[in-house]
């Protein structure tokens, strides 16, 4: 295999035993003559990677800003998640010496595809021929005619496209989409605040879309539940956007935040100043690793701590550029992208932000921010805190994680006598609960203490489970046997399991 695309393919062999694509790109076209030919050298290195990583070849020939791969393989996925392909073809190579002869060929092809149907066809050339692109239009058109509904120009059913380079003719058979943009490598590298939930996936992939290689930082409150959920999104991410790229992921144990910060009431203003402790741990990851930006899934107004007001104040004083792709996109938007990019799920994750938005702030002032700020000062992440790993590791991690023993889902029954306790809102508490449950929520942990002085077995279960996850890991440090669940799991194997 040829990463630059200066092979000599054989092309008096016989082609059809061969897939054949033609590959366009479009703002690398506009570059100058040294970046386009840089640009199409790293496109082509990721989409040899991206082909080696499934097991899959490909040969790749460069003409005059098109990229052709041969393949002994159908290779159409791979080649439509590489960044920089605007869109490609699966096309059938005529070699001819008689425009009389490439015209039949052609009209054998579509004949059947277009009967009852309206077409038409456009010829691009180049090189030396005895005869225009428009006569060659009219040529085939006249052959096809009597099988088709008639010729529309303005909006055939199919187009017939074929382009013309000296004695060989491609005629592209399937048309498809890629993600467009630069390849993936060919901008300054970045660093992204990335969670479980819908934005933030979106917006990473937005960014490497732009040619930006992006390393992932994921803040755990309940791990290793969230840390389960958003390795599943990265997997995603990783095994169909990162060709040529094997990403860091850090995984930053947090959960010392709300135990020691947020509960103890440090945090005046709880959904300004986590998000900014957030900054502040991903801007020191930007520059041990040297990283240009820091991404955020952020879209103006959409939360409380996402108001332009609080954007701003968030930023300030920070050594690496906050970048937000996502900015004026609605919610509507981003999660037609996500679904695009296969990373939307309808179980969010996000079941924290209730604890930092309890009492709200949507303009914070600067003193205000930086008065909460020094009240956590003392807070940050050790070394013992921070995992990391690659992108390749994360099936293995996964693996490893495996499903925590106190999970209702891998005992096979609650033990007797256990307390129940509900940690959804009094709303979602008050509308259904099992005969016996009490509500509080993770600020009230240490009431259980007053209540629970026998020590019986504890059972927490919230709407998605990571709320649950973190009160039943808090409990069983303090000596409770205790469990957790979602508010699925819980109701389909506790109140109506057999």
């Amino acid at each position: 295999m040829d990463h630059k695309g200066n092979t000599n393919f054989d092309w008096n062999q016989d082609l059809e035993k061969f897939n054949i694509y033609l590959l366009r790109y479009s703002e690398i076209g506009l570059k100058g003559k040294k970046t386009r030919n840089q640009m199409e050298i790293k496109l082509i290195n990721n989409l040899t990677v991206s082909l080696r990583n499934k097991g899959k070849n490909g040969t790749f020939i460069r003409e005059r800003g098109r990229i052709f791969v041969i393949s002994n393989d159908d290779i159409s996925s791979e080649i439509s998640k590489v960044m920089g392909i605007k869109s490609f073809s699966s096309v059938r190579v005529i070699r001819f010496k008689d425009k009389k002869i490439l015209a039949e060929n052609v009209k054998d092809l579509f004949a059947e595809k277009i009967r009852n149907k309206k077409y038409a066809v456009y010829t691009r050339r180049t090189g030396s021929h005895d005869f225009t692109s428009m006569e060659m239009d009219r040529m085939i058109g006249d052959l096809l005619f009597p099988y088709s509904n008639g010729v529309d120009l303005k909006n055939p059913d199919i187009r017939i496209e074929i382009e013309i380079r000296n004695n060989l003719a491609y005629v592209m058979l399937h048309t498809f989409e890629g993600p467009g943009g630069l390849p993936l490598g060919t901008e300054g590298k970045m660093v992204s605040l990335i969670s479980g939930g819908i934005d933030s996936p979106v917006s990473t992939w937005m960014m490497m879309r732009r040619g930006s290689p992006v390393d992932l930082i994921f803040m755990s409150l309940a791990n290793p539940i969230d840390t389960k959920h958003f390795l599943k999104k990265a997997l995603i991410l990783y095994s169909n956007w990162y060709s040529g790229y094997n990403p860091y992921i850090y995984i930053v144990d947090a959960s010392r935040l709300i135990t020691d910060y947020l509960f103890k009431g440090k945090m005046k203003y709880a959904n300004v100043s986590y998000k900014r402790k957030m900054y502040e741990i991903a801007d020191n990851i930007a520059q041990k690793i040297g990283a240009y930006g820091i991404i955020t899934g952020e879209s103006s107004g959409q939360v409380s701590s996402q108001t332009p007001e609080n954007l701003y104040e968030l930023s300030m004083g920070l050594k690496t550029v906050i970048h937000r792709p996502l900015i004026g996109m609605d919610k509507d938007w981003i999660i037609d992208q996500a679904r695009k990019i296969g990373t939307f799920h309808n179980d969010s994750t996000e079941e924290f932000c209730a604890l930092f938005g309890e009492r709200p702030i949507t303009k914070v002032k600067h003193e205000e921010l930086m008065e909460d700020i020094e009240r956590i000062s003392s807070y940050f992440p050790n070394e013992s805190e921070i995992i990391r790993i690659r992108g390749n590791e994360i099936e293995e991690y996964l693996n490893r994680i495996g499903n925590p023993e106190y999970e209702i889902r891998s005992i096979e029954k609650i033990p007797e006598q256990s307390i129940i306790v509900d940690v959804r809102d009094p709303l979602s508490f008050k509308s259904w609960h099992p005969d016996g449950a009490i509500n509080i929520n993770p600020g009230s942990l240490d009431h259980l203490d007053e209540i629970n002085r026998d020590k019986k077995p504890v059972v927490f279960y919230c709407k998605q489970g990571l709320q649950s996850a973190y009160m039943a890991g808090r409990l069983r440090k303090k000596g409770y046997e205790a469990y957790f669940a979602s508010e699925k799991i819980f109701k389909n194997q506790i109140l109506e399991g057999p």
